[in-house]
């Protein structure tokens, strides 16, 4: 009976020994994976603008008198030398009728003087005082033609009437402003630039910049530099800069209006390796990584990196990987370390 319950006990041992244990493995997760590409890219710095005219004059007239033209039609084109504004002559002209007629008198005793002087008749301080007249009557004349000229008031180049401050028949004085004319065969953008971009760009005229006016950011257009200042802003610690577009395009833009310049260098260039903003995880604070692809175990596994900057939906990384490496580029939220996972092959 003994013997008996021995083998049915080694039977029993040996039927299990013989039973396997089978444990389905999972498939592994198919994810988007993205190639890291190195490419070469310029800085580029973006600045806010002001537009404004190449010149922006303020007309007025030097004497005084009552408006009787003016030709100052707010917005529209005038050309160089055509007459803005005229105040009433007439006072003037007999200004001058009466300082010519004094002059004419006092070159005619300055002749008379001058005959009798000759012949020992008038004494010299005779002859001195009508040399002083004739001069004196001559500046006057002078004068009174100079006070006449400023009656009218031309454009001194091709310009827009940008306002008008003055109504017809009204009464001018000397120094007033009339209105105010702008020179737009070019137009200049002017804005600030921090000390350190200024610094480690000194000297460098090897640049491209464009422009577009905000809210027509699909307008694009080159600009040209024109000119900085060298002494920086108390306060804020930055240089002002101008560059100046020209031709048809500045009639595209106004005076005053906001404006964005982007300025780049034509020829330093930097490589940088681009992935998607997807494929980051992290933040500032804590730090940013990715899932880096191991094409040898099929896994993938968290990789450290250093944002250089930001372009549109890409990264520039600074360290943590190198060109050539695969990163998952979606659904980064359900990867974990050393997850087997297989790349997405799209079928076409």
């Amino acid at each position: 009976m003994f013997r008996i319950l021995i083998v049915m006990m080694a039977l029993t041992l040996q039927a299990c020994s013989e039973q396997s244990v089978e444990v389905a493995e999972k498939p592994p997760l198919v994810v988007q994976l993205t190639e890291v590409n190195a490419t070469n890219i310029n800085e580029v710095y973006e600045f806010p603008a002001i537009v404004s005219a190449v010149k922006d004059v303020d007309v007025k007239f030097e004497v005084s008198g009552r408006l009787i033209e003016e030709n100052l039609i707010e917005g529209s084109l005038v050309k160089k030398g055509e007459v803005l504004a005229r105040i009433d002559p007439a006072p003037f002209r007999r200004k001058v009728e009466e300082s010519r007629t004094r002059h004419q008198d006092a070159a005619r005793a300055l002749r008379r003087i001058e005959e009798v002087h000759a012949k020992n008749v008038a004494s010299q301080r005779e002859l001195d005082d009508a040399q002083s007249l004739f001069t004196l009557t001559k500046i006057a004349l002078e004068d009174a033609e100079q006070d006449l000229s400023y009656c009218t008031i031309r454009s001194p180049f091709d310009a827009v009437i940008g306002t008008r401050s003055i109504e017809n028949n009204s009464y001018i004085r000397a120094g007033d402003t009339v209105a105010n004319i702008q020179d737009r065969s070019e137009l200049y953008f002017s804005f600030e630039v921090p000390e350190r971009v200024m610094t480690s760009n000194a000297g460098n005229r090897e640049i491209k910049a464009t422009a577009s006016v905000i809210g027509h950011e699909q307008q694009v257009f080159d600009i040209h530099y024109v000119e900085h200042e060298t002494t920086p802003d108390p306060i804020a610690q930055t240089y002002k800069i101008t560059f100046a577009i020209d031709g048809e395009a500045s009639e595209l833009f106004y005076p005053g209006s906001r404006a964005t310049v982007k300025v780049s260098d034509v020829h330093e260039s930097q490589a940088a390796l681009v992935v998607p903003l997807n494929a980051l995880t992290g933040s500032k604070d804590s730090g940013f990584f990715v899932w880096q692809f191991d094409k040898n175990t099929n896994t993938v596994a968290k990789a450290s990196v250093e944002i250089a900057a930001i372009s549109g939906e890409f990264a520039l990384i600074g360290k943590g990987l190198k060109a050539g490496d695969k990163v998952v580029s979606a659904a980064v939220q359900q990867m974990r370390e050393g997850l087997k996972v297989k790349e997405y092959q799209a079928d076409f």
